[in-house]
């Protein structure tokens, strides 16, 4: 297949070129920080941005699956985790 955007220089408001499924973890940071977290179904998620220097989660209450978390994440928490996310990464 051919891929028009290998070149391209990949930064953090760049499209996401590959992503996994959010295995939530109350102690366990994400494999790679992600750009941005994608719910697939509705629910709650609590994620720990990047750069909180504590493991204080933000939450995302009722949120629709297709919404997209406005934060680089490294951590996607259990607890207060009920919607079906995955990750957008270079």
């Amino acid at each position: 297949m051919h891929d028009p955007y290998t070149d391209n220089q990949q930064g953090p408001e760049s499209l996401g070129r590959s992503g996994r499924l959010v295995v939530p973890s109350d102690t366990d940071d994400l494999p790679v920080v992600a750009k941005a977290i994608v719910c697939t179904t509705a629910g709650d998620i609590s994620v720990v941005p990047v750069s909180n220097a504590t493991d204080t989660p933000v939450p995302f209450i009722d949120v629709p699956a297709g919404y997209l978390i406005p934060f680089q994440v490294r951590r996607v928490m259990a607890t207060g985790t009920t919607a079906t996310a995955y990750t957008l990464e270079d």
